[in-house]
């Protein structure tokens, strides 16, 4: 075999060969033609870079602001500390008095503005210990005014309502010793008494009783007495007040709603569902049929046992129990 032998492609070879020197031409080229196409990319830093500047200059302002607010604070505490708060106590409700009420009294105006403020945005002051909610009513101006405070005391746990309302009628009266307690002389059914009726009882007034109601015609009536706990502002103190004068039917009836024809809105209308769980029992139908039980509520995975617990008494499975939420 001749030298020139080795040195003899075919043309697929040399195809080949072809192929290859221009791909590795193209590796070597690549970096510099990639540069030339797509701009360098140093714009990206400085973009970042004015980003981390701000984050540190708001950082910064917001310590300067909190060191401000803290200096603040110890200078408010140092005066308060300093200037001794001058009292003429006489006895007060802090619901009735007006600025320059609260300046007999000796509290200063700073004070009395925020007590007012207070009562602007709606806050009342249902028992004395609710005065300590007053920002600059620190415990020793408090411990000062507790008993010329014209408000009853917290009721303690296990305190009855008959005894919480004869210590307030002391409190307000100290110059009469005793007053028995004088019941509301009314025994009200929950489901069937109007606004008027709820008003008759001790401790519920016109917006109350309007909330009772209102409350009640979502629900689709009230199976148990514990629910009236439920509407807004209703808190234990109250419920225990009301309790002797209420009562609810043996085997009250509620209005149902069908769970296997109520579209969508009808089930979000009832405040037990929130709208996931309204979307989980919509689909579970379609995809499963007709619920033939309520257990099958269950298998979302959204209700839970307690959930239809408090939604039995307002479902049926039974189309003649049908019913839409007006």
């Amino acid at each position: 075999m001749a030298w020139k032998d080795y040195f003899y492609f075919t043309r697929a070879e040399r195809n080949g060969i072809a192929v290859l020197v221009v791909l590795i031409i193209g590796i070597i080229l690549f970096p510099y033609i990639y540069q030339w196409i797509k701009p360098s990319g140093d714009w990206h830093h400085k973009d970042a870079e004015e980003k981390i500047a701000r984050y540190h200059s708001l950082f910064e302002e917001y310590i300067a602001a909190r060191e401000a607010f803290e200096a603040e604070r110890e200078r408010a505490l140092a005066e308060r500390a300093m200037v001794r708060i001058e009292l003429t106590p006489f006895r007060f409700d802090p619901n009735d008095l007006d600025i320059s009420e609260f300046a007999a009294l000796g509290l200063p105006e700073r004070i009395a503005r925020n007590i007012i403020n207070y009562r602007n945005a709606g806050g009342t002051f249902r028992f004395r210990e609710d005065f300590k909610r007053i920002y600059s009513i620190d415990e020793d101006l408090y411990a000062e005014l507790e008993s010329y405070i014209n408000l009853p005391a917290r009721p303690q746990p296990g305190q009855s309502a008959s005894q919480t309302a004869d210590l307030a009628y002391r409190e307000k009266n100290p110059d009469q010793v005793t007053r028995p307690f004088q019941p509301s002389p009314v025994l009200i059914n929950i489901n069937q008494a109007d606004t008027t009726e709820w008003q008759q009882i001790r401790g519920i007034g016109p917006v109350f009783s309007r909330r009772i109601t209102a409350y009640r015609e979502l629900l689709g009536g009230y199976y148990s007495l514990d629910q009236l706990k439920e509407v807004y502002g209703m808190d234990s103190a109250r419920f225990e007040q009301i309790t002797p004068f209420i009562h609810i039917d043996s085997i009250p009836e509620t209005r149902k709603i069908n769970v296997n024809l109520a579209d969508f809105a009808t089930l979000l209308r009832h405040p037990y569902l929130n709208r996931n769980q309204v979307n989980s029992i919509v689909r579970m139908r379609e995809m499963h049929g007709p619920f033939q039980a309520m257990d099958e509520l269950l298998r979302s995975e959204l209700i839970h046992p307690e959930d239809l617990r408090r939604l039995t008494p307002y479902l049926t499975l039974n189309p003649d129990d049908f019913a839409e939420s007006d």
